[in-house]
């Protein structure tokens, strides 16, 4: 599939432009469009979100890199044209047209209507079906969704095919556990699981209404407390991302700082002593932050369940291994009651040798009693080690054995939790000897510059102070609120147990509660399905794009954490340069890509950014390696010059020039010019 052509009506600075895209072929796979920086590149790639996505599209711009941390109807605001208005234009549109062949595929037309004082109105979508480049058909709006999950990309793997090269390189940083998750949990389709889990709960809550002796309101309560606090989840972990790029914004701008102190000759002369100082002290706040999650994961878990006395864990533990064995009892019971009704049935229904006289109904009622009678009597008494009653119903499957391994491998003394709390006031020490030793270095200063920048310097520094105790203050709430719903929702799966119990004439909510478990017990067991396809696929783009050759292979675990593995078979810890960092995003992305099984094209905004010679090198070869997939590569002229350009000339499908035209009154358009790139035909 490829995209083939794109149409911008009052879209930013694009008052009216077509782009028209030729399919891969003879070897020919790259759209190259040219821009300075301004000049709508990134738009490009903008529109295609929006015009494909729409109100989806908000919360993946962000995952791809592009700044979408406004919501939907401000972005459209402020995306309409400058002049629309005033030429009385209150519409924008954008259209896609994709081919799945040569010879079929579809087109949207996503249009935006907004009043006089450019408030959004209204929206529309368009489908058509496009038979060797005619339109034939129009489809449903409704039916957006299916088209792009069936014929092109849905919309919560886009990121992974349509992203900001320059941006992306936050994938490597400290936070990329939660986005290699995140990637996970699109590729394998969690966020629809939970979507389904929800509306499955929802659906049970409402049917529940009027059914006799359970406590509705008790029922229908913590279904929506559960919910409220699960959507506050939802929005502490985004907060917390944010929370982790703002941090990073700060401390890149720390190292700006040093940069211009040491070329203004701050420190003495001792310009490595001072670098050297930067970089322990990097180490020692990133060694700070995961000594505090320690303290608090033993703090918050595993603390709880040493005031509990060991008899009573024992008895705990002991009632759960019980409850197993009565479970696989009953199921093995259970699993034989069809034969038993049918030799009960066969049993009267031979007539040799007969009874004479024939069985009287009393008669009847008293052998149909004693086999029943001899039936159970295989099942009861309980064998040995089985419980006799199910006390804790509310866990189910495989979290029986989670809970028994943890119970048993509890293992943490006082000594433990003395030695976290001296790590942390060592560190907290550490750093503040680390800045006062920053602050001694002597420096030069002939007309104040320096002086200022030492004051900029302390400013940053009391930032990442509080940004780092607001971020702390965040991870609190969020493993609070993870504790308080894992409770809530053990008490909502026990009221819903005695509901079910209660009314088994119920079969549909039945139904949809065994799906609801059946999703709880899934998600977990999903990732390790991918999580080595990843691992592997990773590895492989990774060594194509490196040309140092130390890393073996990628490892990545079912909590998201990846590693780089030495060819000896050790971790490889060593500082990766934003370039390296770069590269490992790119190799995330690529492996989701792959493992996703969907030949989409790629779109990258800012390719080359931050890249040497020979890691750009790499990366183009890479980008051209599959001659089938389109990529589009919107880039300045710093990244791609004539010299980058004359190596791919002969992998060009395409190019673009974007050039800028000033209106009037500070608003702008941009215009394309095709079969151009900053002067190379």
């Amino acid at each position: 599939m490829w995209i083939s052509r794109l149409e911008l009506i009052n879209f930013k600075s694009y008052q009216h432009q077509v782009f028209e895209f030729p399919s891969p072929s003879q070897g020919k796979n790259i759209i190259l469009i040219g821009g300075m920086n301004g000049y709508g590149k990134t738009t490009i790639l903008e529109a295609l979100y929006l015009g494909l996505y729409g109100k989806d599209s908000i919360i993946h711009l962000a995952r791809a890199g592009i700044k979408g941390d406004v919501g939907y109807p401000v972005f459209l605001e402020r995306a309409l044209h400058g002049h629309a208005l005033k030429t009385k234009r209150d519409t924008m549109s954008v259209m896609v047209e994709i081919n799945t062949n040569d010879h079929e595929g579809f087109q949207v037309i996503r249009k935006w209507f907004f009043s006089p004082k450019g408030d959004w109105r209204d929206e529309e979508i368009l489908i058509y079906d496009i038979r060797d480049g005619i339109r034939i058909q129009t489809r449903n709006a409704d039916q957006i969704e299916e088209i792009l999950d069936q014929y092109f990309v849905p919309a919560h793997l886009a990121p992974f095919f349509f992203f900001d090269g320059e941006e992306v390189k936050r994938l490597a940083d400290h936070n990329r556990v939660e986005q290699i998750k995140m990637g996970m949990e699109g590729l394998l389709g969690v966020v629809l699981l939970r979507k389904l889990e929800t509306r499955l709960q929802q659906y049970q809550a409402n049917k529940s209404q009027g059914v006799p002796k359970v406590d509705e309101e008790k029922h229908r309560q913590l279904l929506e407390e559960l919910t409220q606090h699960e959507q506050l989840l939802e929005e502490s972990q985004q907060k917390k991302i944010k929370a982790h790029e703002e941090l990073d914004i700060l401390k890149a701008e720390r190292s700006n700082l040093m940069h211009r102190i040491m070329a203004l000759g701050g420190g003495g002369g001792d310009i490595a002593n001072a670098r050297d100082i930067v970089e322990e002290l990097t180490r020692a706040e990133i060694d700070l932050k995961e000594c505090q999650d320690d303290v608090e994961q033993v703090l918050g878990s595993s603390l709880s369940f040493h005031l509990i006395s060991q008899e009573i864990r024992n008895a705990y533990v002991n009632q759960i291994k019980a409850e197993e064995e009565r479970i696989k009892w009953d199921t093995r019971k259970n699993s034989l009651e069809p034969d038993k009704e049918k030799f009960v049935s066969r049993f009267f229904a031979d007539d040799a040798p007969a009874f004479n006289p024939d069985l009287t109904i009393e008669q009847h009622t008293t052998i149909t009693h004693r086999l029943e009678t001899a039936w159970e009597s295989l099942f009861y008494p309980l064998p040995e080690g089985c419980a006799e009653e199910i006390i804790h119903d509310y866990i189910h499957g495989a979290k029986r054995q989670q809970v028994i391994g943890m119970m048993e491998n509890l293992s943490i003394g006082a000594q433990d939790i003395l030695g976290l709390l001296e790590r942390r006031d060592n560190l907290h020490e550490k750093i503040r000897n680390l800045r006062n030793r920053l602050a001694k270095i002597e420096g030069i200063d002939r007309d104040g510059t320096l002086a200022g920048l030492n004051t900029e310097m302390s400013a940053i520094h009391g930032k990442i102070d509080q940004k780092q105790h607001e971020l702390g203050a965040i991870e609190k709430q969020v493993s609070t609120l993870q504790i308080n719903i894992n409770n809530e929702r053990a008490n909502y799966q026990r009221e819903h147990e005695k509901f079910l119990k209660a009314n088994p004439v119920k079969s549909d909510v039945a139904r949809a509660d065994r799906v609801c478990k059946l999703i709880e017990e899934l998600v977990p067991s999903l990732y390790a399905l991918k999580t080595n396809r990843l691992a592997y696929a990773m590895t492989n783009v990774f060594q194509q794009l490196s040309h140092k050759k130390q890393v073996a292979r990628i490892e990545i675990d079912e909590t998201g954490k990846s590693r780089l593995i030495s060819f000896e078979g050790n971790e490889i810890t060593f500082d990766k340069s934003a370039g390296e960092d770069q590269l490992f995003a790119t190799s995330l992305l690529a492996g989701l890509a792959e493992i996703s099984g969907i030949k989409a094209p790629l779109v990258v905004d800012t390719p080359l950014a931050r890249l040497d010679s020979n890691h750009r090198k790499n990366i183009l070869n890479y980008w051209i390696s599959d001659k089938s997939r389109q990529v589009f590569l919107l880039s300045q002229d710093k990244e791609i010059d004539a010299q980058v350009y004359n190596e791919l000339h002969d992998s060009i499908a395409q190019s673009y020039l974007l050039q800028h035209q000033q209106i009037g009154n500070g608003v702008g358009m941009t215009v394309a010019t095709k079969n151009a790139y900053f002067g190379g035909q």
